[in-house]
C-alpha cells in the first residue's frame, strides 16, 4: 500500500514541480535557503543556526501526533520546490519512509538526522552514556529531550547547510556555538536539578523520555510504548496501576498535544494528580502564541520533573 501511495506521490509532484522548477543559474545565485522539516526541535535548530538567511518551515501543523500524521500531495510538493528536508527518521516520523521515496528524484537534499548512529548510542558530546548497539531503527528516536544529543543533532545540521550553502559557514558556525553554549548550560541546569532527587519515578503518558533516565537517572514508568498510537494491553495496566501503587506515586504527566483515556483510566485507579509536560516534538497553538521554543518548553518540562519527584508528605 504505501509502494503504491509513494508512487502516486512522484506523479503529482512531477507535474506540480515541472511548471515551477528554478533554473540552474536562480538556484545558485540564492542568497539564502529555504528548508523544511519534520519535528520541531529540528525547526528550532535550522532557524538558531541559519538565522535570518534560512527560511524554515515544519511539515507539522500546530498539535498533530508526529508520529502517525500524514502530509498532503500539496505539502510534499511544496517539500519538493524547497533546497532540503531535514527530518530524523528512525521510526519517528509515520510519513518519513514514503515521502523519502515520493521525493527522491526530485531536485531537494534529503536529510535524514538517524541516520546518524552515534545519535542513539552515546553522544559526542559526552561519553558516560550507555551504548545501546543495534538499528537505529530500533531506538528511542526522542533524542531531542536530552540537551547533549540536541547538541550532536544541531552540529550534523550545521554541517549539512554548510554543504548546501559553503559562503556562509561562518555564520552558521557561529550561530552552532551559540545554541550549543546554551544547551549546555540546560544540560547543567537538569543535573543540578535532578541530581538530589532521591525518588527519581515518574509515571508517563508514552516511552518518550528514556534517554532523560540515561542521562540524569529519571526513571519512566511507561503506559504506552515508544508510539503514543501504542495500546497497552489489560496486562499492561495492571502492571503500570500495581508499580504506580508500590512507589505511591503522586502524578501521573499528561503530555501536550494528546486527550488519554487510558491515562485518565490509570490516574483515577491510583488517586493521582495530573501535571502536563511537553515532548517538544510538535508547538501547539498556545505554545506559539506564548512564543515558547526549545528552550523556554525544556525549562517548564525540568520545573515538572522536580515537582513530579518530590514526595508529598
Amino acid at each position: 500500500m504505501k509502494q503504491y501511495q509513494a508512487i502516486i506521490i512522484v506523479l503529482l509532484i512531477g507535474i506540480f514541480v515541472a511548471g515551477c522548477t528554478p533554473s540552474v543559474s536562480d538556484t545558485n545565485n540564492k542568497a539564502g535557503l529555504k528548508i523544511y522539516t519534520s519535528l520541531y526541535p529540528i525547526q528550532y535548530a535550522v532557524e538558531r543556526i541559519g538565522g535570518g538567511s534560512v527560511e524554515t518551515e515544519s511539515v507539522y501543523p500546530p498539535g498533530v501526533d508526529a508520529h502517525t500524521y500524514e502530509p498532503s500531495s500539496r505539502e510534499m510538493t511544496s517539500i519538493a520546490e524547497g533546497d532540503a528536508f531535514i527530518y530524523l527518521g528512525a521510526g519517528m516520523e509515520g510519513f518519513a519512509e514514503t515521502a523519502s521515496e515520493a521525493l527522491d528524484s526530485q531536485d531537494v537534499a534529503l536529510i535524514e538526522l538517524g541516520a546518524n548512529e552515534a545519535l542513539f548510542n552515546h553522544g559526542t558530546s559526552d561519553q558516560d552514556a550507555h551504548d545501546h548497539g543495534g538499528h537505529h531503527h530500533d531506538h528511542n528516536p526522542h533524542i531531542w529531550l536530552d540537551p547533549k544529543r540536541m547538541i550532536d543533532m544541531a552540529g550534523i545540521i550545521k554541517d549539512q547547510m554548510i554543504d548546501l550553502n559553503p559562503p556562509k559557514s561562518e555564520q552558521y558556525t557561529e550561530n552552532f556555538n551559540e545554541l550549543k553554549d546554551d544547551l549546555l548550560t540546560l544540560d547543567e541546569q537538569f543535573r543540578k536539578t535532578l541530581q538530589p532527587k532521591e525518588n527519581k519515578k515518574i509515571l508517563v503518558s508514552h516511552a518518550a523520555y528514556g534517554y532523560w533516565e540515561e542521562r540524569y537517572g529519571i526513571e519512566q514508568i511507561a503506559i504506552r510504548g515508544l508510539s503514543s498510537s501504542q495500546e497497552p494491553s489489560q496486562k499492561d495496566l495492571t502492571k503500570i496501576i500495581d508499580q504506580a501503587r508500590r512507589y505511591n506515586m503522586d502524578y501521573i504527566l499528561f503530555e501536550q498535544n494528546t486527550s488519554d483515556r487510558v491515562s485518565e483510566i490509570i490516574q483515577d485507579q491510583i488517586n493521582a494528580k495530573s501535571l502536563f509536560i511537553h515532548n517538544l516534538a510538535v508547538l501547539t497553538e498556545a505554545d506559539i502564541e506564548n512564543g515558547d521554543d526549545y528552550l523556554s518548553l525544556m525549562k517548564h518540562n525540568l520545573e515538572v520533573l522536580s515537582q513530579a519527584t518530590d514526595k508529598e508528605e
